[in-house]
């Protein structure tokens, strides 16, 4: 069984803070911190150097601050990530219907990071020992220290000026994978009930504890 391609959730390190916030960024994150919640369609793209191989999904994200988040793909392989701020939920449904459904829970301290939703829900300061640089009007570079952020050696944020929103996040992975998720119909303060944020498999469910 197939599980859900959230590779990117889990091979950073969350190192500690270092530099200040660019204003501008500074500036979304106050945004973002003020609607509380964010709901959002994404499309990612991740690029496996070894496998020479490309994948396209997207889907819904959700996110409720402080640490709930709904990460949902849509297509072409449904799966769905889900955190209530204590644990983690990873469901991949089966693919035929006398298959079963497989479903690995996690407590939060067991999943290493959450740098990805972080920079894509307006949380900077998640990007804590990272040198942050202004790449042009609209694109900021992160780089982590070696040693401070896993697999991870550079990431991208792409922004709207005028909206002041986060559009777009790259990840670029040692070994040459690369993630690119790019976000669109961005709702901020929508009312998201707290029933989004946890999930109850179905009974057809394989249950993986790790």
């Amino acid at each position: 069984m197939k599980i859900g391609a959230f590779i990117i959730m889990l091979t950073l390190a969350a190192p500690a803070m270092a530099e200040p916030l660019p204003p501008l960024l500074k500036e979304i994150e106050s945004k973002y911190a003020a609607a509380v919640t964010l709901l959002v369609r994404f499309k990612q793209v991740n690029d496996v150097a070894a496998m020479k191989q490309r994948k396209v999904s997207s889907g819904m994200i959700a996110a409720k601050r402080p640490n709930k988040i709904r990460w949902e793909t849509l297509e072409p392989d449904p799966n769905l990530l889900v955190s209530d701020g204590r644990v983690f939920w990873f469901y991949t449904p089966p693919f035929d219907k006398d298959e079963r459904g497989q479903l690995i829970k996690r407590r939060t301290s067991q999943v290493q990071s959450r740098v990805a939703t972080a920079l894509l829900s307006g949380a900077f300061s998640i990007a804590k020992d990272m040198k942050i640089k202004r790449k042009n009007d609209t694109t900021f570079t992160l780089t982590p220290k070696p040693g401070t952020a896993g697999t991870v050696k550079r990431a991208e944020i792409s922004v709207n000026l005028q909206k002041k929103i986060i559009e777009r996040v790259i990840l670029e992975h040692k070994g040459g994978n690369r993630s690119e998720i790019t976000l669109s119909s961005i709702e901020l303060g929508k009312k998201l009930g707290d029933e989004m944020f946890v999930f109850t498999a179905p009974p057809s469910t394989d249950l993986v504890e790790e």
